[in-house]
């Protein structure tokens, strides 16, 4: 199956929204937290699409004060999981900074966002204690790279 990666537009919100929920349930952010990523222009997000129909979503923006960008979102709807669009999008939001540095937290159970930043050479760097409403701890993970 083949699927597209492009730039986020509004008529994404509702879907990246219901995705979220999906996703990351008790954790998920609210409609306010995704107006505020639609609105702010230093965020840039992308879309995946499985013949036209919404299958993923990831945001990312630059940290001045970590001078690193944050990856604040990846999720692929479980039916197009292990397919690749995980990965592309989270390439795509490398892709989009000029950056060196990226960062993430990631739910410490959710073992397949692991594999996947691990396989994409993220590392962890720290573990930060009941982070998520679910009570689970997060792990901080970094990944280096050598633009300049």
């Amino acid at each position: 199956m083949c699927f597209e990666i492009r730039k986020a537009v509004l008529s994404d919100l509702n879907p990246a929204l219901q995705l979220d929920r999906e996703a990351f349930g008790v954790d998920a952010w609210s409609i306010l937290d995704y107006a505020g990523v639609f609105s702010f222009g230093g965020v840039k997000k992308f879309t995946a699409l499985v013949n036209g129909s919404f299958a993923g979503f990831a945001a990312a923006e630059y940290d001045p004060e970590r001078k690193a960008v944050c990856l604040m979102t990846l999720a692929v709807r479980a039916e197009f999981r292990n397919m690749g669009i995980g990965t592309a999008l989270l390439k795509s939001c490398e892709k989009a900074f000029k950056q060196r540095k990226y960062y993430l937290m990631v739910d410490c159970e959710n073992h397949s966002a692991i594999r996947l930043y691990r396989k994409n050479g993220y590392v962890q760097t720290g573990v930060l204690q009941a982070y998520y409403l679910n009570g689970h701890d997060a792990l901080e993970m970094e990944k280096e790279t050598d633009r300049n």
